[in-house]
């Protein structure tokens, strides 16, 4: 199976659905330990909190649509010298160990967004100007923070990541920032005009959350990934162009900056919003150490005992 998705065939994305449909089966069969917090977050509108989207299909559907838009990323961004459609399975082992099956959630359609602006923001050229992409990367950015409200702290990451992608323009920041946070102004703008300000819960007051040992399972194989992704990426960029050395820099800024936060936001309240976006970049450099020949066989491996585990983690926390 792996083999199949490290080559260049684009049929293999058929078979995505065929293995995500294990993870529903493994359900059934047995315990959906929630990961973080059990109650969802209320939306920045408080009609998505009303609407029960995230059921068995929603779930399907959303998971589809974000390992294959990832990998589209991936690949016409030119993170590799050739085309590989491992990062979409990648993704969607990571993202098991965010959500459960049918509970009410618009984390996935939040990261889509997220991975719509990724695509739009590496599509800036350092020595070209840069107004439009960044307004278009940060605006995408900015949408999915109705779906998701604490992706409202991306804004600083994504201006460092700017930063050093372009260097310092103000007049480009200002456009970022923009961007970001028209989204949240044209609604906050709604709810004044039509007399509803008072509808729009734009926080929401969350208990302090004392982590399970299930969660510290979670995030020790989150960090087992990021070493074996490290050491991927290392190898990966021992060759890599100008162009993949600059991406994979602002891309591990992102990383490091998801890790911090969104840890201490998890550890404090249980939220797993912004912690789940280190799938995205994890899916991205998982896929140099599959590929690594240093790493060999330890990094095939260590992904089957992954997969098995994402798998089997809902008999596994049964117990």
């Amino acid at each position: 199976m792996l083999r199949l998705f490290l080559d260049n065939r684009v049929g293999v994305l058929l078979l995505l659905p065929v293995i995500l449909a294990l993870y529903p089966i493994g359900y059934f069969l047995g315990f959906s330990a929630p990961f973080g917090q059990a109650t969802q977050f209320q939306q920045l509108i408080p009609y998505l909190a009303k609407v029960p989207t995230a059921h068995l299909l929603a779930h399907f559907f959303m998971l589809l649509l974000n390992a294959v838009a990832l990998n589209w990323v991936f690949n016409s961004r030119e993170f590799l010298e050739k085309n590989t459609f491992i990062v979409s399975l990648n993704y969607l082992i990571f993202a098991s160990f965010f959500h459960l099956w049918g509970e009410p959630s618009w984390l996935f359609v939040a990261q889509f967004c997220c991975i719509i602006g990724f695509g739009l923001f590496f599509s800036i050229k350092p020595q070209q100007n840069a107004k439009k992409p960044a307004f278009n990367a940060s605006f995408a950015f900015g949408l999915s923070v109705f779906f998701e409200p604490t992706f409202i702290l991306l804004l600083p990451a994504l201006m460092l990541m700017f930063i050093v992608l372009r260097g310092f323009y103000m007049r480009e920041l200002l456009l970022l920032c923009i961007g970001f946070l028209l989204p949240q102004l044209g609604l906050v703008s709604y709810f004044e005009l039509s007399g509803q300000f008072n509808q729009l819960n734009l926080f929401q007051k969350i208990p302090f959350y004392w982590p399970t040992w299930q969660d510290f399972t979670i995030l020790g194989l989150l960090g087992l990934i990021l070493i074996f992704s490290l050491l991927g990426l290392r190898a990966r960029l021992l060759k890599a162009s100008l162009k993949l050395k600059k991406q994979t820099q602002i891309l591990t800024l992102f990383t490091f900056f998801i890790l911090i936060i969104g840890t201490v936001l998890f550890l404090f309240t249980g939220q797993i919003g912004l912690l789940s976006l280190i799938s995205l970049p994890f899916s991205f450099y998982f896929s140099y150490a599959l590929l690594s020949s240093s790493l060999g066989i330890s990094s095939h491996l260590f992904f089957y005992i992954l997969f098995g585990f994402s798998l089997l983690k809902f008999l596994l926390f049964t117990i």
